[in-house]
Protein backbone atom coordinates (compact mmCIF):
# COMPACT_ATOMS: atom_id res chain seq x y z
CA UNK A 1 0.00 0.00 0.00
CA UNK A 2 2.94 1.66 1.10
CA UNK A 3 4.07 2.49 -3.01
CA UNK A 4 0.47 3.16 -4.04
CA UNK A 5 0.40 6.08 -1.84
CA UNK A 6 3.75 6.87 -2.81
CA UNK A 7 3.12 6.89 -6.61
CA UNK A 8 -0.30 8.81 -5.85
CA UNK A 9 1.58 11.51 -3.39
CA UNK A 10 4.24 12.15 -6.32
CA UNK A 11 1.34 12.09 -9.01
CA UNK A 12 -0.30 14.70 -7.19
CA UNK A 13 2.02 16.79 -6.75
CA UNK A 14 3.13 17.28 -10.34
CA UNK A 15 -0.85 17.91 -11.19
CA UNK A 16 -1.27 14.27 -13.08
CA UNK A 17 -3.50 11.97 -12.49
CA UNK A 18 -2.75 8.12 -11.88
CA UNK A 19 -3.59 5.54 -14.87
CA UNK A 20 -4.60 2.18 -13.06
CA UNK A 21 -5.34 -0.70 -15.80
CA UNK A 22 -6.84 -4.20 -15.01
CA UNK A 23 -6.25 -7.47 -16.97
CA UNK A 24 -7.25 -10.75 -16.49
CA UNK A 25 -4.96 -13.32 -16.29
CA UNK A 26 -5.13 -15.98 -18.81
CA UNK A 27 -7.33 -13.83 -20.98
CA UNK A 28 -7.29 -13.99 -24.10
CA UNK A 29 -4.56 -16.74 -23.42
CA UNK A 30 -2.39 -17.33 -20.51
CA UNK A 31 0.50 -16.83 -23.37
CA UNK A 32 -0.40 -12.87 -24.36
CA UNK A 33 -0.98 -12.45 -20.44
CA UNK A 34 2.94 -11.54 -19.70
CA UNK A 35 2.67 -9.31 -23.42
CA UNK A 36 -0.10 -7.60 -23.10
CA UNK A 37 0.91 -6.52 -19.48
CA UNK A 38 3.93 -5.42 -21.28
CA UNK A 39 1.79 -2.90 -24.15
CA UNK A 40 -0.47 -1.65 -20.96
CA UNK A 41 3.54 -0.60 -19.15
CA UNK A 42 4.41 0.61 -22.67
CA UNK A 43 0.96 2.44 -22.77
CA UNK A 44 1.30 4.48 -19.94
CA UNK A 45 -0.41 2.53 -16.95
CA UNK A 46 0.91 3.75 -13.68
CA UNK A 47 -0.46 0.24 -12.25
CA UNK A 48 -1.83 -2.56 -13.57
CA UNK A 49 -4.17 -5.07 -11.53
CA UNK A 50 -3.73 -8.74 -12.37
CA UNK A 51 -7.15 -10.24 -11.91
CA UNK A 52 -6.89 -13.99 -10.73
CA UNK A 53 -9.98 -15.66 -12.74
CA UNK A 54 -12.38 -17.90 -10.48
CA UNK A 55 -15.82 -19.66 -11.33
CA UNK A 56 -18.30 -17.83 -8.90
CA UNK A 57 -16.57 -13.71 -9.74
CA UNK A 58 -20.68 -12.40 -8.81
CA UNK A 59 -19.38 -9.34 -7.28
CA UNK A 60 -17.05 -8.36 -10.58
CA UNK A 61 -19.18 -6.77 -13.63
CA UNK A 62 -20.11 -9.00 -17.01
CA UNK A 63 -17.03 -8.13 -19.06
CA UNK A 64 -14.57 -9.58 -16.07
CA UNK A 65 -17.20 -12.48 -15.52
CA UNK A 66 -16.70 -13.48 -19.37
CA UNK A 67 -13.38 -12.45 -19.34
CA UNK A 68 -12.81 -15.24 -16.18
CA UNK A 69 -15.00 -17.50 -17.60
CA UNK A 70 -13.04 -17.84 -20.87
CA UNK A 71 -9.39 -18.07 -18.75
CA UNK A 72 -11.14 -21.01 -16.97
CA UNK A 73 -11.88 -22.74 -20.39
CA UNK A 74 -8.53 -22.26 -21.37
CA UNK A 75 -7.05 -23.68 -18.56
CA UNK A 76 -5.71 -21.05 -16.39
CA UNK A 77 -4.94 -21.90 -12.82
CA UNK A 78 -3.38 -20.01 -10.17
CA UNK A 79 0.02 -22.23 -10.51
CA UNK A 80 0.43 -21.41 -13.94
CA UNK A 81 -0.61 -17.58 -13.22
CA UNK A 82 2.31 -17.18 -10.63
CA UNK A 83 4.72 -19.27 -12.48
CA UNK A 84 4.04 -17.21 -15.59
CA UNK A 85 4.74 -14.43 -13.35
Amino acid sequence: MNRIMTLFNRHQSNGRKILSMFITAGFPSLEMTPELILALEAGGADMIEIGIPFSDPIADGPTIQRSSECALRNGTTLKNIFGLL
